[in-house]
């Protein structure tokens, strides 16, 4: 019952494998517990034919063989199940249905039926269903799940939303961007899955090894029956060669590099860390330059006011609706600073890469750089180092904003860790030198490059591959996609663009670089753990094998094949058991 039946997945696998010329551990199995059982069934039919001193039977041997041998398989499906939770937990995100607005009607319908489009409306509790725009009210929004922010987002009006947050306090009405395969939390399932099914080129190797490993052990095996049955012990030499068969099963082997890329795949993403190709554990090592793009990786992304000279107080409310007028994000960063006013601007014109003129309330109001005012008649000075905006209106410049796009909290600690770490540091940006200046000052970057094409940032990466430089290029835009692809190693920000996640190999899935440190110490920690687990498979199968073939006969040590058996699952359970350290190990460091 057990042979066969419990058995049964061994001897399917392994001859569906040997008839692709695969020899694997499920060959072993069945040829040491066949050799087990069958020879206890003559024995026990045919006693007669047998020595006395061979008249053992095997029956229990072989059923324990294959208990321990299963025994081992679930602890190891359990623990690559762990590993895999958070997938499971990205899984349940979305809610079933959802309500739509079809000529101001609310209407539930099922998530698959919502098109690219739809207007979506998720109430106060609700899981937002898909990726959307907010095209009205306002709410805070638990991105827990998806981006690790412990804290509810402030969401409104024209904000975009992610599929599978939480709308906690507030009335939404969401335009659908993204539906089914195409939603954040779909694409981020794919990308996981994808992962974990790929190896690193160490992995790769192991794999080669266990090819031949199996053949050879067959060898060892006839190899160790001939040589004890010479020596007129062919009890011995019967336990001996089913004991070698058994204890050697490359299980212990073929699992190290998986499960340690599992495990490191579960755990990045559950940090905010998306690693789509493996290889990246193994080939991160070898990095010794990270190059940066500026805008949005080490700052903002968006300009923001550090300064404010108020002029006249009166005149600066007849600015707002001119500035509310803009989508420029200059006007957009400026606007709270304006009182609000119902009044309308009239005779709007706008003049690409200097401002903004109108008429409000018969006044005229010219907002923009001090070139541009000073071409209209205005006396305006300029401001080195830093973006401006003025207001000007009837001839006298009533207010000047002072802009910069500020950088990251987190970046001057990230730049100066990774210097201590060892790596050399490289800013490319396509922005002015003072102001790249200024960053790299600020940061303490080792090299700068200003003025950049994106080109350009290109053939920089190839000159320092081409001088023995192992990269890692960080970036978010379009612009960085060429440079992401080329580099030994892409790292794509949160606001990356779509061109620039799929150029990238690692993508950071929260707005805090840290998270870089953290990518770098996990591919670290789960390259030391593939190499630890190959290690102990390695030295396991180098003593297990001499002794289950009887090196230590003569001290009294001999290794039966229900106690092989117990061996390899131990082994196989042992490799899994410190693939899942991953989950523990402290990435801050």
């Amino acid at each position: 019952m057990v042979q066969f039946y419990a058995g049964f997945d061994f001897y399917r696998s392994a001859i569906s494998n040997l008839k692709n010329r695969i020899a694997d551990m499920n060959l072993l199995v069945v040829i040491g517990t066949s050799a087990a059982y069958f020879y206890s069934v003559f024995v026990f039919l045919f006693p007669h034919l047998f020595p006395v001193d061979m008249r053992n039977l095997y029956f229990d041997g072989a059923a324990a063989i294959i208990t321990f041998v299963l025994l081992g398989r679930y602890l190891e499906s359990r623990s690559r199940n762990k590993a895999s939770d958070f997938m499971k937990k990205l899984l349940s995100l979305k809610p079933e249905k959802a309500t739509i607005l079809v000529d101001g009607k609310e209407i539930d319908v099922p998530i698959e039926n919502i098109v690219v489009g739809d207007a979506v409306i998720v109430r106060a509790g609700e899981k937002i269903p898909v990726d959307g725009v907010i095209i009205s009210g306002s709410a805070e929004i638990d991105q827990s799940m998806v981006t690790g922010e412990s804290v509810p987002v402030l969401k409104k009006e024209g904000d975009t939303v992610i599929g599978g947050t939480v709308n906690t306090n507030g009335y939404l009405v969401i335009r659908a961007e993204k539906t089914g395969k195409d939603s954040f939390v779909s694409q981020m399932i794919k990308l996981l899955s994808e992962a974990q099914e790929k190896k690193p080129p160490i992995g790769r190797l192991a794999d080669k090894i266990v090819a031949i490993f199996v053949p050879a052990i067959m060898i060892v095996s006839i190899l160790t029956f001939d040589v004890w049955y010479i020596l007129d012990r062919p009890d011995i030499a019967f336990l001996s060669a089913v004991s070698v068969l058994i204890i050697a099963c490359p299980c212990a082997l073929g699992i190290a590099t998986p499960i340690a890329v599992v495990a490191s795949v579960g755990r990045g993403a559950k940090e905010g860390i998306l690693i789509k190709n493996p290889e990246m554990v193994e080939r991160i090592n070898s990095i010794d330059t990270v190059i940066f793009d500026k805008t949005g990786t080490l700052t903002e992304g968006k300009p923001s006011v550090i300064k404010k000279m108020i002029k006249n107080e009166n005149l600066l409310s007849v600015a707002y609706p001119l500035l509310k007028s803009s989508s420029h994000p200059v006007s957009q960063a400026v606007l709270p600073y304006i009182p609000e006013t119902g009044i309308k601007a009239e005779d709007i014109k706008s003049v690409p890469g200097k401002g903004i003129k109108g008429k409000v309330n018969g006044m005229e109001v010219i907002i923009g750089n001090s070139v541009f005012l000073s071409e209209n008649g205005y006396t305006a000075e300029a401001s080195s180092g830093y973006t401006e905006l003025l207001i000007g209106v009837d001839g006298t410049v009533v207010a000047q904003f002072l802009l910069e796009d500020r950088l990251k909290d987190e970046a001057k600690r990230v730049v100066s860790k990774l210097k201590k770490m060892g790596f050399q540091t490289v800013l490319l940006t396509g922005d002015k030198e003072d102001a790249g200046k200024k960053v790299c000052e600020t940061l303490n970057i080792d090299e700068c490059y200003y003025q950049l094409l994106p080109e350009e940032k290109y053939e920089i990466v190839k000159e320092k591959q081409k001088k023995g430089k192992k990269v890692a290029f960080v970036g978010d835009g379009i612009n960085d996609a060429p440079s992401m692809a080329v580099s030994d190693v892409g790292i794509a920000v949160l606001q990356a663009t779509d061109i620039a996640k799929e150029a990238g190999d690692i993508i950071l899935i929260k707005k805090d670089l840290r998270l870089l440190l953290k990518a770098i110490n996990l591919s670290k920690q789960s390259f030391k753990i593939i190499k630890q687990n190959l290690f102990w498979a390695y030295v396991y199968n180098l003593i297990g094998i001499p002794v289950a073939a009887g090196i230590l006969y003569s001290f009294g040590i001999m290794l039966k094949p229900v106690l092989a058996g117990i061996a390899m699952s131990f082994s196989s359970v042992t490799v899994v058991l410190n693939a899942l350290r991953i989950q523990f190990k402290n990435l801050e460091e």
